[in-house]
């Protein structure tokens, strides 16, 4: 069955009851194109809101799903990436307001002194003071940007999302060169701790709690549907045996990397012990909610008056 029948089969039979909130960042930035960073003042308004709900880990939420029980006005918490302000930031005030949550976990950057390229393409494109007007790429694809080319206005903004529709398309073994040359071209070498992963003693040190899960989230974050499914196969059990090895635990979750999956992407995670994954389609969750597509929504650095607004109408199936 297609992938898209499957969303809207299930989504026709049942009345939408729970969410799945989606958050990446909690940090103070100063650029956020995609709206990924909630501040640390708004994310503590946020869970003060969300103590008044019935938030549930993802294994009572398996529980639910796979014996399609009431999900009703059940709410769960998942992270994306890995960043270390999940650490430093966000785990310190689920610990204080006891609420559960789940991290995906990019295991190739675990430690890592790189940042993400996405965050390092906002860094070259958006964040330059005075970015260059033309760019000419040869290699590994060939690309021409100009300021103001063929009579149409363009901005760095422009500039930042065809750059990511190219990095999309390309393996990871490329990225690193290409960014190494846009810096070049921008004269924007600038290195951020803020925007690094976690090590791997802060991510045993969430594992150890009981109110955090680890899951998945491939090696190298690629856009899977892009890719073969041999290419698909090794990014996604690369991260979940490097994961099980380093929590020493089974590995149930799953979230694909920028939302992404085909059908050669199911079929592959229904070989291995995963038991829920993720998607970022914005949709609550329904009592027939297929295991391998779980929507979910993304929480935004809304207060948290904004954020309850946006919950309630979720759990009423009012987007």
């Amino acid at each position: 069955m297609k992938i898209r029948s499957l969303f809207s089969s299930f989504r026709n039979k049942s009345t939408l009851t729970g969410v799945v909130l989606m958050y990446h960042r909690i940090a103070d930035v100063s650029s956020d194109i995609w709206e990924l960073a909630v501040s640390p003042a708004n994310f503590e308004e946020q869970l003060q809101v969300l103590k008044r709900y019935n938030v549930i880990s993802l294994d009572k939420l398996n529980d639910l799903i796979t014996h399609q029980k009431n999900i009703k006005n059940n709410v769960s918490i998942t992270f994306d990436d890995g960043y270390r302000d999940n650490y430093t930031t966000a785990k310190p005030q689920l610990e204080k307001y006891n609420i559960p949550a789940t991290f995906f976990i990019t295991t190739g950057f675990i430690g890592s002194e790189i940042e993400f390229w996405w965050d390092a393409l906002q860094r070259i494109c958006l964040e330059t003071a005075n970015l260059p007007s033309n760019l000419e790429i040869n290699t590994p694809v060939k690309f021409s940007w100009h300021i103001g080319f063929e009579d149409h206005e363009t901005k760095p903004s422009d500039l930042y999302l065809q750059l990511c529709e190219i990095f999309k398309k390309l393996p990871a073994q490329e990225h690193q060169a290409l960014i190494r040359y846009l810096e070049k071209w921008a004269s924007n070498h600038i290195k951020r701790a803020a925007y690094l992963q976690m090590n791997e003693e802060e991510l045993l040190a969430l594992n150890a709690n009981r109110l955090f899960t680890i899951g998945a989230h491939t090696k190298t974050h690629p856009f899977l549907p892009n890719f073969s499914y041999k290419y698909q196969e090794e990014e996604i059990n690369n991260g979940i045996n490097t994961l099980e090895q380093l929590t020493k635990g089974k590995i149930k979750y799953f979230a694909y990397p920028h939302g992404g999956c085909n059908d050669d992407t199911i079929k592959i995670i229904d070989k291995t012990a995963i038991q829920l994954a993720f998607t970022t389609n914005p949709d609550g969750l329904t009592n027939s909610t297929y295991k391998f597509t779980v929507p979910r929504f993304q929480v935004k650095n809304w207060n948290g008056k904004e954020f309850e607004q946006h919950l309630m109408n979720w759990l009423s199936n009012k987007k």
